[in-house]
């Protein structure tokens, strides 16, 4: 679903076909497009979730980066923390692969850097060392060997569930800088691969971890709560003994106090002590919807259509009011069109309120699904200390 068949499907509705004498332009049609997937927004955003690193002793941090910086936080959803159990991750490979350039030509001229995570059941762990490479002409082949082997047995004793699975394996693009996801090694035991994958098709992919997720999942999730906004309005209580906040959660100096964050609802006994636990922050956007694509989902399509045609007939209530009544003297003709205004405004009211209908549809649907939750008895009170 892309904007334009948003655009085509709420000229339909307004009947309002293409050609010379279109009521909207597209302009006009785009403003109540991104009117209706704003308030849409509203009621049932697009929901993601990001991996922070928790700060030693800090409470509070700030907003996860947006997985598209068209399209920022708008609000904290929830918040898995601690995500997984403390020192059941897996060290990261303490080296990179061998890289050697061999004849062909694949890859460009020039340098290549390559790096290797482990897979575990819970996640990956961050990269590896870098191990670079410099193909030359007719020599744009790498074949990498010596591939990091996990370890064999689980990161915790007693805890058989937890190993390593697989590894990742990640490139640059031409001349160096950020790693994309190249290969995935799906045992552990290959030590070799030939890498023959053009840039073109690398910069599409993920990039590499920047927090290691390879520990053992709580089970049930463990949900903390915490305040939204909390640095604006209490900052300096707010703060815990690790300072300000910095990007994603590191310990940064001077950060604005307008900088969205929030704080999670510790006691003391309960504060990070280093920065190996991992807190899992879902949080909402604004939906996508451009000439890219959209990630409304195809159900709710015609709930969009609904909103722009109501906005859009809401706009087109200025011209309407440009309205007369006329009489020739000789009483033989009379024109009177000043009942188009107000039928043009009962109509728009109906479009807008059916609209309005569908969104709190939605809206419940979301709120009861999202207050449906499975508890398997008591939780005592210092589970989380025992």
């Amino acid at each position: 679903m892309l904007l334009s068949d948003i655009e085509n499907a709420a000229r339909l509705d307004l009947f309002d076909p293409t050609g010379s004498n279109q009521r909207w332009t597209n302009q006009d049609l785009d403003r109540a497009i991104n009117k209706a997937v704003d308030r849409y927004s509203q009621c049932c955003p697009n929901l993601l979730y990001g991996d922070m690193a928790s700060q030693p002793f800090q409470r509070t941090y700030p907003y996860p980066q947006s997985w598209n910086p068209n399209y920022p936080v708008l609000w904290i959803e929830r918040i898995l923390y601690p995500l997984q159990l403390y020192g059941s991750y897996f060290n990261p490979p303490s080296s990179g692969p061998t890289t050697n350039a061999v004849a062909g030509t694949a890859l460009g001229i020039g340098l290549y850097q390559y790096a290797i995570t482990f897979i575990s059941q819970g996640g990956e762990t961050t990269p590896s060392p870098i191990s670079s490479i410099t193909t030359t002409t007719n020599n744009q082949v790498v074949n990498l060997s010596n591939i990091p082997l996990g370890l064999a047995q689980p990161s915790m004793p007693g805890i058989p569930m937890n190993t390593v699975i697989g590894r990742n394996v990640y490139r640059s693009l031409l001349a160096g800088g950020q790693l994309y996801l190249l290969a995935t090694i799906q045992d552990n035991v290959t030590t070799a691969l030939s890498d023959t994958t053009p840039d073109s098709a690398l910069a599409a992919m993920p990039a590499v971890p920047a927090v290691n997720t390879s520990g053992i999942m709580y089970y049930p999730p463990r949900e903390c709560s915490f305040a939204e906004h909390s640095n604006i309005r209490d900052s300096t209580a707010a703060l815990a003994a690790g300072g300000n906040q910095g990007n994603m959660g590191s310990v940064g100096v001077n950060q604005s106090i307008t900088t969205p964050s929030f704080t999670l609802m510790l006691n003391n006994a309960d504060l990070p002590q280093d920065n190996t636990l991992i807190i899992r922050i879902f949080y909402a956007t604004r939906h996508q919807l451009d000439t890219q694509g959209s990630t409304i989902p195809e159900i709710h399509r015609d709930i969009v259509v609904l909103g722009a045609t109501a906005y859009a007939m809401e706009a087109y209530q200025v011209p309407t009011n440009d309205n007369f009544a006329f009489q020739d003297g000789s009483l033989h003709d009379r024109v009177d069109d000043t009942k188009i205004p107000a039928a043009w405004t009962v109509a728009a009211r109906n479009r807008m309120s059916q609209f309005i209908a569908r969104l709190e549809e939605i809206k419940e649907k979301r709120d009861f699904a999202a207050s449906i939750r499975i508890a398997w008895g008591d939780v005592p009170h210092y589970w989380t200390r025992l």
